[in-house]
């Protein structure tokens, strides 16, 4: 058996060289689902973006002073407005391009206006962004409740497919929940995500930071990826892993984050299986290759926590499928102490540890 079937490598969406709607009381949609699925995506639509990434094009510029002539466009993905002032979300992969390049981000909404945005913070948990442009009574995504989302709900994808077509919708419903996965941009780089939506409505690229939504417009989560080996997977981040980091934008104007400093996976009946791991819930710190899943100087290392531990319970609260170990950490902010209980060798242990904050990304 494939040991590594549960760690599925998935491409993440953002178009290279080359996301809101209007605050309104929730209320009873009684009419066929054709028409909610309308009403929807006009109530979102307003609301989702393009994001171009720039950085300065010194091709054609003068030798003498070496001041650009143009910018140079290196890629573009999709982000939405969730607030009236401009807070705009994104992936963290799609402002990435960016790095180490001086680049700037230009937003360019439904109605064509477009202007430059300022990149307030990439979540070191998350594959997500935060962005803002400076701007008042915008459309914008009201959050729906990821937790409360069963197999089968019909969920619509918004997204500017191929960084050309614009507000693209696809539906679909959700065909998986707490999926974990390794996703690559294409470029060599990778990042491990857990506790993500799966979904066949179909998530093109250049979909990459787009809202997923119910059939009440409301977001459910936030397009990341789709596996390139098969037809209509795609996977989002739930909305309720994306509100710390907008909780934190609005209270610190930066994105703090707690840290404990692991790589896990969510143990199901198959992996613990397959790894003959002797529990059937909990965080599996474990990490491929040569790799630790324990980072060093972390609290987790200063807490003496091991490759190959099991997390039982943080706080008394039992891990699983529905709770998972990022989602509960997210309720904790850096200083605060937790306790766990861990599972090591065919014993539990108690093991107190001082969360610390995320290095600014």
């Amino acid at each position: 058996m494939n040991k590594n079937k549960y760690l599925l490598p998935v491409i993440l969406l953002v178009i290279v060289s080359s996301a809101y709607f209007l605050p309104a009381k929730t209320s009873v949609l009684n009419f066929d689902e054709q028409e909610a699925t309308v009403r929807a995506i006009k109530r979102v639509s307003p609301a989702v973006v393009s994001i171009n990434i720039y950085v300065k094009n010194m091709a054609n510029s003068s030798m003498a002073t070496g001041s650009p002539k143009a910018e140079l466009n290196i890629g573009s993905g999709t982000g939405f407005i969730i607030s009236a002032d401009g807070l705009i979300i994104t992936n963290k992969h799609v402002v990435s391009l960016g790095d180490g390049q001086n680049a700037s981000y230009r937003v360019t909404m439904s109605n064509g206006k477009s202007q430059y945005a300022m990149l307030i913070g990439k979540d070191p948990i998350n594959d997500l962004a935060l962005l803002k442009i400076f701007d008042k009574n915008l459309p914008y995504v009201e959050l729906g409740d990821s937790d409360k989302l069963p197999l089968g709900t019909s969920v619509i994808a918004i997204g500017n497919a191929q960084g050309v077509y614009q507000n693209t919708a696809t539906k679909g419903i959700i065909s998986g929940v707490n999926r974990d996965i390794v996703a690559s941009d294409g470029q060599g780089n990778t990042e491990s995500l857990v506790n993500v939506l799966q979904t066949d409505a179909q998530i093109n690229l250049g979909n990459s930071g787009g809202p997923l939504i119910d059939l009440n417009g409301r977001l459910v989560g936030v397009n990341v990826a789709m596996d390139a080996e098969a037809q209509s997977i795609g996977f989002a981040i739930p909305v309720n892993d994306v509100k710390p980091v907008i909780a934190s934008a609005k209270e610190n104007g930066y994105i703090v984050r707690p840290r404990l400093g692991v790589k896990y996976l969510t143990i199901n009946q198959d992996i613990s299986e397959t790894y003959n791991l002797g529990q059937k819930e909990g965080a599996w710190l474990h990490a491929t290759g040569q790799n630790s899943s324990i980072t060093d100087g972390s609290p987790a290392a200063k807490a003496g926590l091991m490759d190959n531990d099991i997390i039982i319970k943080v706080d008394d609260i039992s891990l699983n499928q529905q709770k998972t170990l990022v989602s509960l950490l997210q309720k904790y902010k850096p200083g605060q102490k937790l306790k766990m209980q861990v599972w090591r060798s065919n014993k539990f242990l108690d093991i107190n540890v001082t969360l610390d904050k995320h290095p600014a990304q």
